[in-house]
């Protein structure tokens, strides 16, 4: 027994020995994070920080969990814990907050993903980066895949925690939102590549439905229907939902379901359905949104019968759309 316990203190001395390393490498990555010119030497050096930090917050998803947080006094037993005393190890991720970097993090995507979005601006500034640095084609390709890649990871974990939403500029993050599933309207053939925004941003917006009620809800859901948010994720899971994974698949049928059972939608969710007129009922709104039922919240529950419970309240609100339709 004396023998079984040593190694047990060891192997927890080495877990903390670690977790600290982590952290103090995601620190430092952290603190290389700034905003420079796309494709600047500069710029180049913080996707190599992301890179890194990518790797982190990967290895610390395989770590063991801290066994010891629920001990902590104080704790909220009833909940997973905030990104200070979950189980689960994210100092990548804590980092990231602690340091103020996350809505840094959202201008700079938002700022690139404007950037890739103008044909002209883009394909100027990789020709003038190749003839100033020599750099190939292929490299630029790598370093503009990696950037998206891995800040989109590190935006999408932060995301997770409402602690990090209440510290967020989110009428930026509904505008980017926004300006990302617009351009899958305009070309559903750029959503096609799992680990790009095209695709992530459907967990920002999971994330930001569920934790709706514990931000500025009235102007979060205002910000949300002046963007026609709802339709758009709407428009993203009929066109592309046939192929994504079905953890994504349960992400969007979440984000929907939070909506679906918040107070204010409940109240207002006529106002949500108006065309582009903003003045009468759009019909064609409803009967998309109602499409849903079959192409999404059946095929979750079919992945996993227990998952009927938890989206519960957009089954109950197809029901309400099926009604407003006789």
């Amino acid at each position: 027994m004396a023998s079984c316990a040593k190694y047990q203190h060891q192997e927890s001395h080495q877990d903390e020995r670690l977790v600290k390393v982590c952290a103090d490498a995601g620190r430092k990555c952290v603190r290389n994070i700034h905003q420079y010119p796309i494709l600047s030497p500069e710029w180049i050096a913080v996707v190599d920080s992301l890179k890194q930090l990518e790797r982190l917050v990967q290895l610390e998803g395989r770590m063991p969990g801290n066994a010891t947080v629920p001990e902590c006094l104080g704790r909220n037993t009833e909940s997973e814990g905030t990104l200070w005393d979950q189980e689960s190890h994210e100092n990548a991720i804590r980092i990231l907050v602690e340091e103020a970097k996350v809505n840094l993090c959202l201008r700079i995507m938002n700022d690139y993903k404007k950037w890739c979005y103008s044909p002209s601006m883009k394909n100027e500034t990789i020709k003038e980066t190749k003839l100033s640095y020599g750099y190939s084609d292929a490299q630029i390709g790598q370093k503009m895949t990696q950037f998206e890649e891995a800040l989109g990871l590190l935006l999408w974990r932060a995301l997770v925690h409402v602690e990090t939403l209440q510290l967020m500029d989110i009428p930026l993050l509904i505008e980017h939102c926004s300006l990302v599933l617009n351009q899958c309207v305009e070309d559903p053939e750029c959503a096609k590549h799992l680990r790009n925004q095209e695709v992530v941003i459907l967990y920002y917006y999971s994330s930001l439905m569920k934790h709706a009620e514990a931000l500025n809800n009235h102007e979060l859901l205002a910000k949300a229907r002046e963007h026609r948010l709802v339709h758009l994720v709407v428009e993203h899971v009929l066109t592309m939902g046939s192929v994504y994974p079905a953890d994504l698949k349960f992400a969007v049928a979440e984000g929907l379901s939070a909506l679906a059972d918040n107070e204010d939608f409940r109240t207002n969710w006529e106002d949500f359905f108006v065309g582009l007129d903003g003045e009468e009922q759009d019909r064609a709104l409803k009967e998309k949104f109602l499409e849903l039922d079959e192409k999404l919240a059946q095929t979750v529950i079919q992945e996993n019968p227990d998952n009927k419970r938890e989206i519960r309240p957009l089954l109950d609100f197809f029901s309400v759309l099926k009604r407003s339709l006789r």
